[in-house]
C-alpha cells in the first residue's frame, strides 16, 4: 500500500519545486510529514495547455532532475515525474502562453481546441516523442503520463474531427465523408456500425500515442516504470476505454483513474466516485499492480474538502481494492503550506489501518450487485433525436442507480464476484446477447428503460413482464401483501414524478407466476396495474423489474426493506451484507475466494448518528474484528456462537456522521 503525493510547478524560478526558496519550504513539509510519503510525484506544468517551447522544457527537466537528485538523497526513495499536458487538457490561458503550432484537435460541430493539439498530426508525434525524451533524462523513477490522453473535453466536446483523422477514417473505410457528413450519420440511428468503427479508430489513436511514449521513455532508460492516468467511463466511454490494449502499448505497471470529486459540497459523490475507480481494477493486464486512488481537491484550497470526508474517500477505495492513494492536495502556487500539517497528521494516524486493510484483503474480491457498464457502451448504445454527441444523462446515466448504496444494498462495479446485477436506462445496449442472456441466467434488478430495450431486443419473454402504459404524474407506488415486503402491505410512495421528469409504468405480466410487489395507484385512489415485479425465468434468472421510478426518493423504510429483501431474493440469499435497520450506511466490502474470510467498511452518509444496529454478513469465518486506526485488531465475537443460518449477526452499536468502522471477518490464527 502506497501513499504518493503530487506536487505542482510553473515556469522556470516560479514555484514549489522550481523556486530554489518554495523548493526548501517544500522539503521542509515533507520532512516533517516522512512517515506518510511513499512517494513524490514532480509535476512539469502548472497550465493545462497542451504545448511547452522545447528549449523551455529543457530548462525545466534540468531543474526537475536537480530536484529528484536532493528528494532521493533526503531518504525519499520513489521520486518521479506527472506529465501534465501531453495533448493538452482545456482551453486555459492560450492567449498568454505560446500558440499550438501543430494540428489542433476539432471538435464534431467543427469547434477548434486552443489548447489540445491531434494526437495524429506528424509535427505533433515529433514534439511528444521530444518532450517524453527529455523528462526521461532527467532520470525519474516513474513517469505519470495524465489524463489528457482521450478524445472528448479538450477545449471541444468530441474529438477528433480535423482532416487528417477523416481522411484516415474514410481511407481505410473505403469511404468519403466530409466531417459534416460524417457527424451526421454518426449521429443517426442507421449511423451504428459507424460509430463501433470511429471508437474503433479512437482506441487506435490513443493506442499509438501510448505505444510512441512507451518507446521513447525505455529508449533513454528502460528501468523508469510508466503509469496511465485515464478517466473513469460513467460519463462517456466515447474513447473507447480499452485499457487491457493501452496499457500494454505503455508497457504501464501504475494505473490511476480520474474522476471529479474536488468538494464536500455534495459528499455523496465520492460513492460514484470511488466505485467507478474500481471498476477498472478488472479491465488492467496482470502487469499493472500499482493502483492508485486519486484524492483530487483541485484547485487546491483547504477549506474545499474536510479532513474526514478526505480520510473517509480514501479508506473507501481501499475498502473497495485500490492498493495505493495519489495526494493531489497540496497547494501549487508560491506560499505557506502551513494549512495542511493537520492534513497530513490525519493521513498519519489513518494510515495504518489502510495498510492492514490491504495486507489482509490484497487478494479478495469486491462483492455485491453489479452495477453494469459496457466499456464499449457509446460505440454500441442506439442513438435517438441526434444525441450520440452527448455525456453521461437520462438513461446514459450510471450515477443515478448509486442511490441504493445510500440505503444499504453493496454495490460492486466488477462483474467477477458479483451475486446479481443492477440493469438500468439503456446499460444493456453496451452488451452482447450472449453477455446479456448470461446475465439473465442470474439475478437482475432492473428499471423501466432497461426492460423496454431487453424487449425490444427479444429478451422480454425472460424478464416476465412488458410495459402496459405509462403515465408522466398522478400516480404513486402502493406495496402488496407479497412476502417480500414483510409488514409493509398498504404502504405508498409517492415519488412526485411531475417535478423529475419521470414515469411511472404498469407492468403486463406474461405469464401467472409472475409475483406483483407493487402497484400503481392514481391521486383518484385507482389501482392501475403492477408497477414492480418478480419472475422467476426458464434460464433460472430471478427478474425484478421496478416501473415507478427505480431509482429516486427509495428512503424510506418500507421502500428500503422491499428492495433489500428483493436484492436478497434475486441472488438466492447471497447478498453478502445487510444492515437490518433504517439507517443511511453505506457497505463496501471484499470478499475471500473460498468465502472464510472479508474486509466490510461501513459508512455513515447522514449527518445523524446511526445508534446501534445488527449487521448480517455472509461469510463462513471463525472470529470478528473491528480494525483500528492504529492498525490493530480489536477482537469483538466467536462468529460460531452468532451464527444462524449460515449468517453471522453482529451488533454496531454506533457511527457517528460521515464516519466509518472497519470490520475483519477471517481466522483466529492469523490475527489473534
Amino acid at each position: 500500500m502506497k501513499l504518493s503525493f503530487r506536487i505542482g510547478t510553473a515556469r522556470i524560478g516560479d514555484t514549489r519545486h522550481t523556486s530554489p526558496e518554495e523548493f526548501d519550504r517544500l522539503l521542509e513539509f515533507l520532512e516533517q510529514h516522512k512517515e506518510c510519503v511513499d512517494e513524490i510525484s514532480l509535476f512539469t506544468e502548472y497550465w493545462h495547455h497542451g504545448y511547452y517551447p522545447l528549449q523551455e522544457f529543457k530548462e525545466l527537466c534540468a531543474v526537475i532532475r536537480d530536484r529528484i537528485i536532493i528528494l532521493k538523497n533526503r531518504g525519499f526513495k520513489s521520486v518521479g515525474i506527472n506529465m501534465l499536458d501531453t495533448i493538452g487538457h482545456v482551453n486555459e490561458a492560450w492567449d498568454i502562453l505560446p500558440k499550438l503550432p501543430f494540428q489542433p484537435i476539432v471538435g464534431h460541430d467543427g469547434a477548434i481546441s486552443k489548447c489540445a493539439m491531434c494526437p495524429n498530426s506528424e509535427g505533433f508525434k515529433n514534439y511528444i516523442s521530444e518532450k517524453y525524451r527529455l523528462v526521461a533524462l532527467a532520470d525519474p523513477d516513474f513517469i505519470w503520463v495524465d489524463d489528457d490522453i482521450m478524445m472528448v473535453s479538450h477545449g471541444v466536446a468530441f474529438a477528433c474531427f480535423c482532416e487528417k483523422c477523416i481522411s484516415t477514417f474514410n481511407k481505410a473505410n473505403g469511404t468519403n465523408f466530409s466531417r459534416k457528413e460524417l457527424v451526421n450519420l454518426l449521429n443517426t440511428k442507421e449511423g451504428a456500425k459507424l460509430r463501433e468503427k470511429w471508437v474503433e479508430q479512437n482506441i487506435e489513436t490513443i493506442e499509438s500515442l501510448l505505444a510512441l511514449i512507451e518507446k521513447t521513455i525505455h529508449g533513454v532508460n528502460e528501468n523508469i516504470e510508466i503509469g496511465l492516468m485515464s478517466p473513469i467511463n460513467n460519463w462517456t466511454t466515447y474513447s473507447g476505454c480499452d485499457y487491457e490494449r493501452w496499457l500494454k502499448a505503455l508497457k504501464a505497471k501504475k494505473m490511476r483513474p480520474g474522476g471529479g470529486f474536488y468538494s464536500d459540497n455534495e459528499p455523496l459523490v465520492l460513492l460514484s466516485k470511488v466505485l467507478e475507480c474500481s471498476r477498472l481494477r478488472s479491465e488492467l493486464p496482470p502487469e499493472v499492480t500499482d493502483f492508485q486512488y486519486e484524492l483530487e481537491n483541485f484547485p487546491y484550497h483547504r477549506l474545499m474538502k474536510s479532513r474526514q470526508i478526505t480520510i473517509v474517500e480514501c479508506t473507501a477505495a481501499i475498502a473497495s481494492g485500490l492498493n495505493g492513494i495519489a495526494f493531489n492536495a497540496l497547494k501549487q502556487e508560491k506560499g505557506s503550506l502551513d494549512d495542511y500539517h493537520d492534513l497530513m497528521k490525519s493521513i498519519s494516524e489513518i494510515k495504518p489501518a489502510w495498510k492492514i486493510m490491504d495486507k489482509i484483503a490484497r487478494n479478495f474480491r469486491n462483492a455485491g450487485l453489479y452495477s453494469t457498464l459496457s466499456s464499449h457502451h457509446d460505440a454500441r448504445r442506439s442513438v435517438e433525436n441526434g444525441n450520440w454527441f452527448e455525456f453521461s444523462t437520462g438513461d446514459n446515466d450510471i450515477n443515478r442507480i448509486y442511490s441504493l448504496c445510500e440505503i444499504g444494498i453493496p454495490i460492486t462495479t466488477i462483474k467477477d464476484g458479483a451475486c446479481g446485477t443492477v440493469l438500468s436506462g439503456n446499460m444493456a445496449e453496451g452488451f452482447t446477447m450472449d453477455e446479456l442472456k448470461e446475465m439473465l441466467c442470474g439475478g437482475i434488478i432492473m428499471d423501466a428503460a432497461a426492460l423496454e430495450d431487453l424487449c425490444d431486443m427479444g429478451l422480454g419473454r425472460y424478464c416476465g413482464v412488458s410495459i402496459k402504459a405509462k403515465y408522466d404524474n398522478g400516480v404513486l407506488e402502493q406495496i402488496t401483501g407479497d412476502e417480500v415486503n414483510g409488514v409493509h402491505a398498504g404502504e405508498q410512495r409517492d415519488a412526485r414524478i411531475s417535478f423529475y421528469a419521470d414515469k411511472g409504468c404498469v407492468l403486463e405480466p406474461m405469464d401467472d407466476s409472475v409475483r406483483v410487489a407493487a402497484e400503481l395507484v392514481d391521486y383518484a385512489g385507482n389501482i392501475l396495474g403492477p408497477t414492480f415485479t418478480l419472475y422467476e425465468n426458464e434460464l433460472g434468472g430471478r427478474i425484478a423489474v421496478s416501473g415507478y421510478t427505480a431509482w429516486k426518493q427509495i428512503h424510506n423504510s418500507a421502500k428500503r426493506d422491499q428492495i433489500m429483501n428483493v436484492c436478497d431474493w434475486i441472488c438466492k440469499g447471497r447478498l453478502p451484507v445487510r444492515i437490518e435497520k433504517c439507517v443511511k450506511v453505506t457497505p463496501f466490502i471484499r470478499v475471500s475466494q473460498d468465502e472464510t474470510q472479508c474486509i466490510l467498511m461501513l459508512l455513515n452518509t447522514s449527518f445523524d448518528e446511526t445508534g446501534g444496529f445488527d449487521v448480517e454478513i455472509k461469510v463462513n469465518s471463525e472470529c470478528l474484528y473491528e480494525i483500528q486506526k492504529d492498525g490493530s485488531l480489536l477482537h469483538r465475537m466467536e462468529i460460531n456462537n452468532n451464527r444462524t443460518n449460515g449468517k453471522m449477526i453482529y451488533r454496531v452499536g454506533n457511527i457517528k456522521p460521515w464516519d466509518f468502522i472497519l470490520i475483519y471477518a477471517g481466522r483466529k490464527s492469523l490475527y489473534s
